[in-house]
């Protein structure tokens, strides 16, 4: 068999015992509560096409194809990590400081505080203590991270402005509209591990000379292969926008995250032996992950919002799919200024005016660049009272503050969910 097919073959296999995993059906449980968590905060009833199961369905579907091309890209570029006792708690770890913010889900603050403890604990006896050896081997950790870090920006560019909800907040004393973006991916991995021992020649796949590209092998073992192993972890992405368009805002962070896992793969290779590149690695991966959070925050703290409540007209923050005001054209931003001719002045006007049920309506409209567009509908014979488009409130009855909806923690969600 073709050596490419007899690795894709064997990665299949590692992920279907993935599949079965106990620790992936809690993770699926955990998506589940996050993701019912995100639909909750959709009070203003905006179009939101996808139930709590469909997303739900939709993130494993999209985690498990994911999941398989990373398990190619590790095993065919060839980047092991060695197997440890220690590593089972990479993923508890995960959830355990997600428990304090969602964001800390990644693995990447996980792997950070574990390459920290390898790095502390070594066997040593202090004060006739003798330490737990942690012997993790960092190299392999960046570049796990890094092909992780990988999948999501993949995600990320692609799906993760899908199914945004919009956030009505008070800004400098201005009534403003974000967008709320929140994806989460339960990942079926098969990671390549370094194992002592050896196999029979009908288990070996032959692989070119340059494999693997990680050259990280104990000076105590003399005889060794590559494997691949099934491991469960989760993605997670979550980003608040005012200033930016959700998917503008989405690919921009997607490539960022592309920069950051390109950079840690390349640390991963060139720390094999370099204590120092290990340990600013391990500082580099939690570091870098949580300045572009912070950088994303600042942008936002700095920039005028796009979407606020406009001196003349109403402004929309949702679209129904198939409703009059899609089919004529309008977009999410849009500013309704004018219906028939009738100028709009806010809310209470745009709603008495539709009242009167008109057969055929002309709507001038504002984009977000000041173009003006005239969109045209006919609605014969019944008339048209209702364009199925979702406005920002004038006087909003509830305004959410930014850190009330991303400094939340899986406590706080678990036990909302089972003080009840």
């Amino acid at each position: 068999m073709n050596p490419l097919l007899e690795i894709i073959h064997i990665t299949l296999l590692s992920i279907s015992r993935a599949l079965f995993n106990f620790s992936f059906i809690f993770v699926i449980w955990i998506l589940y509560l996050l993701i019912k968590k995100y639909k909750s905060v959709n009070i203003y009833n905006f179009d939101n096409s996808k139930t709590v199961i469909s997303a739900l369905v939709e993130s494993i579907l999209q985690g498990i194809i994911i999941g398989i091309i990373g398990s190619l890209i590790i095993a065919i570029i060839g980047l092991p990590i060695n197997l440890t006792y220690y590593l089972i708690f990479l993923l508890p770890l995960a959830l355990m400081l997600s428990l304090i913010n969602i964001r800390y889900l990644c693995f990447s603050y996980a792997a950070s505080v574990m390459g920290v403890l390898s790095l502390v604990f070594r066997g040593q006896t202090i004060f006739g203590v003798n330490l737990p050896d942690i012997n993790i081997n960092i190299s392999g950790l960046l570049a796990l991270v890094g092909i992780l870090h990988l999948m999501e920006a993949i995600l990320i560019y692609f799906v993760g402005a899908d199914d945004p909800i919009p956030i009505v907040a008070k800004k400098d004393g201005k009534i403003v509209v974000g967008h709320l973006m929140q994806k989460y991916w339960p990942l079926p991995i098969a990671m390549l591990v370094l194992s002592s021992g050896g196999v029979s020649n009908s288990e070996i796949v032959q692989m070119p000379e340059w494999w693997p590209l990680l050259k990280d092998i104990p000076s105590n073992i003399s005889t060794y292969f590559y494997g691949l192993m099934p491991f469960v972890g989760a993605l997670g992405y979550s980003s608040i926008t005012y200033c930016e368009e959700p998917k503008k805002r989405s690919r921009k962070t997607a490539l960022r995250l592309m920069v950051y896992s390109v950079l840690l793969i390349i640390l991963s290779i060139y720390s094999v032996g370099n204590i120092f590149l290990q340990i600013l690695g391990t500082i580099l991966m939690a570091g870098i992950h949580e300045g572009m959070i912070l950088y994303e925050q600042y942008i936002e703290s700095k920039r005028e919002p796009i979407y606020t409540v406009p001196k003349k007209g109403v402004r929309v923050m949702g679209v129904n799919r198939g409703g009059a005001g899609d089919q004529m054209g309008i977009r999410v931003g849009d500013i309704i200024a004018k219906i028939n001719g009738i100028n709009v002045l806010n809310t209470r006007q745009y709603r008495a005016i539709l009242k009167n049920g008109f057969t055929f309506l002309w709507v001038d409209v504002v984009h977000l660049d000041g173009s003006l567009d005239t969109y045209e509908f006919k609605a014969y014979p019944d008339g048209i009272t209702d364009l199925k488009v979702r406005l920002i409130p004038e006087n909003p009855r509830i305004i959410y503050r930014h850190q009330s909806v991303q400094k939340i923690g899986l406590f706080h969600i678990i036990r909302n969910r089972f003080g009840r």
